[in-house]
């Protein structure tokens, strides 16, 4: 049976299902403990500055200098640390740029020195006393 209006045009191929855009990978889930962002090579155009010169030397020598002076009024106790202040601060007057603190650690360091001895001149004066008077 066919229609004298249409035309026969023999079978009728199935509906193309239409094409969908291919779906990008979804990516695993982030650990909470990884950054979020990835971290950006460094710039060839930014050069690390100049690393600041240490003063590690002059901070010590005024340090034991200090330390220095307070033991020394404990007769004389403070010796060996002024001693230290005095080498560390000419050392640190050499090799640091830093001189205030290297300064402070000498004056310091021989000021202790100085308090020091009198101590010790005192306390052999006491010695040579308490043996010549038979105490």
């Amino acid at each position: 049976m066919t229609d004298p209006e249409t035309p026969d045009q023999g079978p009728v191929p199935p509906p193309v299902p239409p094409v969908q855009p291919p779906v990008p990978p979804v990516p695993p889930p982030a650990s909470p403990y990884q950054a979020s962002v990835p971290p950006q090579p460094p710039s060839p155009y930014y050069a690390a500055g100049p690393q600041k010169p240490s003063t590690v030397l002059s901070l010590l020598a005024m340090i034991f200098g200090i330390i220095g002076v307070l033991l020394s009024c404990c007769y004389g106790a403070g010796f060996l640390f002024s001693l230290a202040g005095v080498i560390l601060g000419h050392l640190g007057l050499k090799r640091e740029p830093a001189r205030g603190m290297a300064l402070a650690g000498l004056i310091t360091g021989y000021v202790g020195l100085g308090i020091a001895l009198v101590w010790v001149v005192i306390g052999i004066g006491f010695v040579v006393f308490a043996v010549s008077t038979g105490y």
